[in-house]
């Protein structure tokens, strides 16, 4: 994957690429052409453009060119704060909310944000030049917000500013304070850090250059000595170990390094969004959308033919019941359920076949019941399992009766005996019909 990071100064725009090896950026190669206009621009842009689509472009346009507030708003995501910002500015602003394009970046002071805004029409201006010189940014930004990725570790605690004489951004405790854009006068960057030490209390403790040769720049700024920027880490690595070229493009390594991190901000948003990604997404799933159809069509030709196979076996079933209820009851016309006729009438055979034993059993049941028993009022058979109720004199003659059961009923049991006014009793009586009644 490469980089292709477009710095716009106002008078020149400057294109770095950059690739990754084993997660890390290096340094491809650096070209510039004079851009002091829009115009300029675009025809810069078209000797700049890259002749692989292989790329992720990154346009950055001068500090100076956006306008920007500090405002209380207690959120940290950068993606959120771009939702969120036009609703907070609403009315604050000289133009309409809807001809802005808004990005913000977290203040290390606890709730504060720096919101940026600039005219969606100059964005979409630069936006069409890339396109028609064949680049499309996917992130318009600038660089001075990201220049949090130049401070190495064992720097985060001073007060510290960077400058590359066109834009200062200042650090507290390793997070972003204070960013201006400064003009071609030499002592404006000194005007600027003496304003913030008067306002903010905010004394610079070192002051770093990059973006040119340090000799280049003024020997200090408000009694703080200018700095040649430190290269080391992945700053150095990416250069392979060549300072004057990592400080000469830091700036750029700075955007590569956000843009792979995914901790860029951009103004490309809205009616503006960068939609290239999302074409380049849906042409990489397409192959995959089209095996998942595939897919579905083969499973549903599966249950098509699973439905068609089990249809005919039901239907085969069917025909065959048919043809034996008709091998069975030949003069019977067709009828709607000749399933359930067949089995009913198989259920009326075995109950025919079981009535010899059951009027054997009721015969021995009357037989046995003698005086003392006056009458049996409901008898059950089910099977073999015998219950029956019925009306004796006393307790004492309902255990005679079940004892006198004893070749008609095997494991007779006396159930419930209730006594009647008369001293009668009323009583329950089960069994099962043993193999001599049979």
């Amino acid at each position: 994957m490469t980089y292709l990071i477009l710095e716009w100064t106002g008078t020149d725009l400057v294109a770095s690429r950059f690739f990754t090896r084993a997660g890390e950026l290096v340094f491809q190669e650096r070209e510039s052409r004079p851009a002091a206009s829009e115009a300029d621009l675009a025809a810069a842009l078209r000797e700049l453009a890259p002749s692989d689509d292989d790329c992720r472009p990154v346009l950055a346009i001068p500090l100076g060119r956006l306008f920007s507030r500090e405002i209380d708003l207690p959120i940290q995501e950068r993606a959120k704060l771009r939702l969120l910002l036009p609703l907070e500015l609403k009315g604050e602003t000289a133009l309409e909310n809807e001809d802005l394009v808004f990005d913000g970046l977290p203040l290390a002071a606890e709730g504060k944000v720096l919101a940026l805004w600039a005219r969606k029409r100059e964005i979409a201006h630069l936006v069409q030049a890339c396109t028609e010189a064949g680049i499309d940014p996917e992130v318009v930004t600038t660089a001075p917000i990201h220049w949090e990725e130049l401070l190495s570790p064992d720097e985060a605690e001073a007060a510290l500013a960077v400058t590359d004489g066109t834009a200062l951004a200042v650090y507290g405790n390793g997070k972003p304070l204070f960013f201006r854009a400064l003009g071609s006068d030499e002592g404006e960057l000194s005007r600027t850090l003496a304003a913030l030490e008067m306002a903010r209390q905010v004394r610079i403790e070192r002051l770093f250059w990059h973006g040119s040769p340090v000799g280049n720049a003024p020997a200090e700024a408000e009694g703080v000595p200018m700095l040649a920027l430190p290269v080391t880490d992945s700053l150095a690595a990416a250069f392979g170990g060549d300072e004057a070229a990592a400080r000469e493009n830091a700036g750029a390594w700075a955007l590569a390094r956000a843009l792979q991190t995914g901790r860029i901000g951009t103004f490309r948003a809205g009616e503006l969004a960068w939609t290239r990604g999302r074409e380049q997404l849906k042409r990489r799933l397409r192959i995959p959308a089209i095996l998942t159809v595939l897919l579905l069509l083969l499973l549903a030709a599966d249950a098509g033919i699973r439905y068609t196979m089990v249809k005919r076996d039901l239907t085969s079933v069917n025909a065959s019941i048919a043809a034996l209820y008709r091998e069975v009851f030949p003069g019977r016309k067709k009828s709607v359920d000749e399933l359930g006729e067949l089995k009913a009438e198989i259920r009326r055979l075995g109950a025919a076949g079981a009535g010899s034993h059951i009027l054997d059993t009721l015969r021995g049941l009357a037989k046995a019941k003698g005086d003392d028993v006056t009458g049996l009022f409901e008898v059950e058979i089910d099977g073999t399992a015998v219950r029956l109720k019925g009306d004796a004199r006393s307790t004492q003659a309902v255990s005679q009766y079940r004892d006198r059961l004893a070749s008609v009923l095997a494991d007779a049991e006396v159930g419930q005996i209730t006594a009647k006014p008369d001293g009668s009793v009323t009583f329950s009586l089960r069994g099962t019909i043993s193999e001599v009644a049979k």
